[in-house]
């Protein structure tokens, strides 16, 4: 029998679009090796309903066999990226008192996470429990790690993520068939910004947007965990889509409109973006479209973060990642204009990888190699899925 625990990682990242499997190895600190990386469009989900559920599966088993095959590998082990409209995000503070006062050890964390999870329902599964800060004894402090003090009481505030059973079964059913013999659920949301952003500049509440094809999500981070979650069925598809409709052309010469348009320049009238045969696109108007829609993405990304409540630092950026429209020439400046906040934008840092349209795949195969270390590690291995790998 092949072994679960091999060094291979096996990750399933399932976008709006895209449905990619990564395999790769760990080589040194943040050192990865891709062993093969594998992508097929699917016909995507809106509301967290799938379009074409035998397309979704159909790919899914598709790009796993080519993957696997490629990479030779035999890892029994998969790990699967779960979007943001297939979860739910609930922050609690929970407490614990100790036997006595004392030093505050591992364990003593893994009971405080679980002891948060009352999640008992039929609809959803607990997939992560992270904790945004802790706090010991009376003291208003606010702490990322407590293990190694000297208190009697602990008390965290931990945001734990749900998932949708239904995902869960659906993929389940998927690599069972292709023999996996042990699968484990990851937030794609959660693993972007744990491992975009270093853990300095997680103690204070980050704002971590990525807009997808279709589908797009934001967040509102802090420590290991997210203090706020939403996600909405608007993406980049819609830009092409929209110009589609205004000019009468084809979608994917709009496509290639979208993703050539700059947003720095005052194109004159009459010049031509792209062409084929008798369609043609005018930069002038792919702007005017582009611009229309993000100003609309702006208006929801600025809503979420007010229902949030969260309290952000002063002139803290909004960060933008995702393939939907990060790759557009001048979005930063003119999202940032248009939401009266700095936007930058954000990717992840392994080298090949570096480009905004790779955020969910790469941070899942980070959290994913972080999950099948089987040495005892520190607070961020042990509290991912309260502690149980």
């Amino acid at each position: 029998m092949a072994n679960i625990f091999t060094k291979d990682i096996a990750v399933l990242d399932v976008s709006s679009r895209l449905i990619s499997a990564i395999v790769g190895v760990k080589k040194a600190q943040s050192v990865f090796g891709i062993k093969a990386v594998v992508e097929k469009e699917h016909s995507g989900y809106e509301q967290g309903e799938w379009f074409d559920a035998d397309d979704t599966r159909s790919v899914a088993m598709a790009v796993l066999k080519e993957a696997m095959r490629s990479a030779e590998s035999h890892t029994k082990r998969i790990f699967i990226g779960v979007p943001a409209e297939f979860t739910a995000v609930v922050k609690k503070d929970v407490a614990i008192t100790l036997d006595r006062e004392r030093r505050i050890v591992d364990a003593d964390i893994d009971f405080l996470l679980k002891k948060g999870d009352t999640f008992d329902g039929s609809k959803f599964a607990l997939i992560n429990s992270s904790p945004i800060s802790f706090s010991i004894n009376t003291s208003d402090r606010l702490y990322r790690d407590v293990r190694g003090l000297v208190a009697s009481k602990v008390v965290g505030t931990v945001s734990y993520i749900l998932c949708e059973k239904s995902f869960t079964r659906f993929f389940d059913e998927i690599v069972a068939s292709l023999g996996f013999k042990d699968v484990k659920y990851i937030s794609t949301a959660w693993a972007e910004g744990i491992t975009i952003f270093e853990k300095e500049e997680r103690d204070d509440p980050y704002v971590l947007v990525d807009i997808g094809y279709i589908s797009s999500s934001v967040i509102v981070g802090r420590g290991e965990g997210v203090e706020f979650m939403r996600s909405f069925s608007l993406g980049g598809g819609h830009i092409s889509a929209d110009m589609c409709e205004a000019m009468n052309v084809d979608f994917e010469l709009a496509e290639q409109a979208r993703e050539l348009v700059d947003l720095n320049l005052n194109y004159q009238e009459g010049s031509v973006l792209v062409a084929d045969a008798d369609q043609i696109i005018c930069g002038a108007g792919a702007s005017e479209v582009v611009r229309e829609k993000l100003d609309l993405f702006a208006e929801i990304v600025y809503d979420i973060i007010e229902q949030s409540k969260v309290k952000l630092p002063p002139y803290a950026p909004v960060y933008l990642t995702g393939e939907g429209v990060a790759s557009i020439r001048g979005v930063k400046k003119y999202l940032s204009s248009t939401l009266g906040m700095n936007v930058d934008i954000v990717m992840p840092k392994l080298p090949g990888y570096a480009k905004p349209c790779n955020s969910s795949k790469i941070s899942l195969l980070v959290v994913a190699e972080t999950l099948s270390n089987s040495k005892i590690g520190g607070l961020f291995k042990r509290v991912i899925n309260g502690g149980n790998l």
